[in-house]
């Protein structure tokens, strides 16, 4: 069971017990790395799969990393919104480190991939790999004499 499942769980039983604001409602620990967000949606055209990641208050690109493998995207970074004079009450988006790792639906080139981020918004266009049996790999069979 993972570790964030785990204190939720527990969080249940505290509030069932103590009542429903023992805890700020939704609110995590801002150190934890949780690996269900950012949320994300994919589309695909015959050419292409384009996957959309939410992630609200990046201010440079250097807050992102977005990794292509042939059936895997790997975005990872930092969320941080600070305001000076006020201190977070309740948390009900993720803000820290992150990192997501999405299966693809189909085998991509992993070059030329195009990112750009617009209203909180992660755009990844990847072209499909659509060679005749590019989502097959060939394994070798070693036989063993007894």
């Amino acid at each position: 069971m993972d570790t964030w499942k785990q204190m939720m769980d527990w969080k249940r039983m505290a509030e069932e017990y103590f009542g429903d604001q023992f805890f700020a409602p939704n609110q995590a620990p801002s150190s934890e790395i949780r690996n269900e967000n950012p949320l994300c949606n994919i589309y695909e055209t015959p050419q292409e799969i384009c996957c959309v990641l939410a992630l609200p208050g990046l201010n440079r690109t250097e807050d992102v990393e977005v990794l292509v493998d042939p059936f895997k995207l790997t975005v990872q970074g930092k969320l941080s919104i600070s305001l000076d004079s006020y201190r977070l009450n309740t948390e009900e988006f993720q803000l820290g480190e992150f990192r997501r790792e999405i299966t693809l639906p189909v085998r991509v080139h992993q070059d030329p991939v195009q990112a750009h981020y617009r209203k909180g918004l992660l755009f990844i266009r990847m072209l499909k790999d659509t060679r005749p049996g590019a989502n097959q790999r060939k394994v070798n069979l070693h036989w063993v004499q007894e």
